[in-house]
């Protein structure tokens, strides 16, 4: 016999099976030793670098913290993309079962609030480590799920991307939103997992929902940079070759600062048994209206 029960008015989540031995749940540690307010002058040694860690060269026209923007990391991607089997620029830390991981961010132009080019979006984003390197990379391996801010598909027009892609099939989502500082939420919970947007001075708004039967605990989440120039023309994908180049001549014009990053864990707590999730976990429910989650979740 399956059950669960909400306490607190959807303050928080409890799953119980009966009659079924339960999956070793994650730790619920602590996790705002992740955080971090970019208050320095360089970036703090918790952070892993993708590029680095994993053997790609670096896709960064511009990095630093608190020198373009005081009290912020400053980021400038070259042309490059978080898509299918395609790679950017990704700062993370990595974080075992549930989270609620939200940043302050500013897309932007050299020139102005608005990037300049298409496909000019930043943000966050949590990522199954694949295993591979560039020098052992496969295609068919990439497992992720982001929501950023910036310009999409039409150039001038801000929004927020979301996205998730399952080995390396990317399915998105891109909707208006406001320029400027915005602040961005991506929240765990169990085989759910919500990205949420706020407007400066504004209130949570959901973008997304996904839900995906995964029991790995282990994800690497972060930040992501990432955009496109109009002297790259639009042609077939290789990404065996542009992974592991950069393409440092093509005009690019998106700056993203980040003024802050929190961990926590989120409010819901579900038992991780994938028996039990897949049977009668309440925020996988599909007709679940906003402000449910939105209670759900708090502020």
């Amino acid at each position: 016999m399956t059950a669960y029960r909400w306490i607190g008015a959807l303050g928080a989540l409890a799953l119980t099976a009966g009659g079924a031995s339960a999956q070793e749940p994650p730790p619920r540690t602590d996790l705002s030793g992740l955080n971090d307010e970019f208050n320095g002058h360089e970036l703090d040694a918790k952070w892993t670098r993708f590029d680095a860690k994993y053997g790609y060269p670096s896709m960064l026209k511009a990095f630093d913290v608190g020198a373009t923007t005081p009290g912020a990391l400053h980021l400038e991607p070259y042309d490059s993309g978080w898509v299918r089997d395609k790679i950017a620029p990704f700062f993370f830390q990595t974080v075992e079962g549930d989270f609620d991981v939200r940043a302050r961010v500013r897309v932007r132009g050299a020139a102005g609030e608005i990037a300049g080019g298409t496909w000019s979006l930043g943000g966050l984003m949590a990522r199954f480590p694949n295993g591979q390197t560039a020098e052992t990379w496969k295609p068919f391996r990439e497992n992720w799920h982001f929501i950023t801010t910036g310009v999409g598909l039409e150039r001038g027009k801000p929004v927020t991307e979301t996205k998730g892609t399952y080995n390396s099939y990317s399915s998105l989502k891109l909707r208006p939103f406001q320029p400027g500082w915005v602040e961005l939420r991506l929240v765990r919970v169990g085989m759910t997992l919500f990205a949420l947007a706020r407007p400066e001075g504004g209130q949570w708004q959901v973008r997304d929902r996904f839900y995906r039967m995964d029991p790995r605990a282990r994800m690497e989440v972060g930040l992501i940079a990432y955009t496109g120039s109009d002297d790259v023309p639009p042609g077939p994908e290789n990404p065996a070759v542009s992974n592991r180049e950069v393409n440092k001549t093509a005009r690019v014009d998106m700056l993203m600062d980040v003024d802050w990053i929190r961990f926590s864990r989120p409010k819901p707590e579900v038992n991780w048994d994938w028996r039990v999730q897949v049977s009668s976990h309440p925020l996988a429910d599909p007709n679940l209206p906003e402000a449910e989650i939105l209670k759900a979740l708090g502020d």
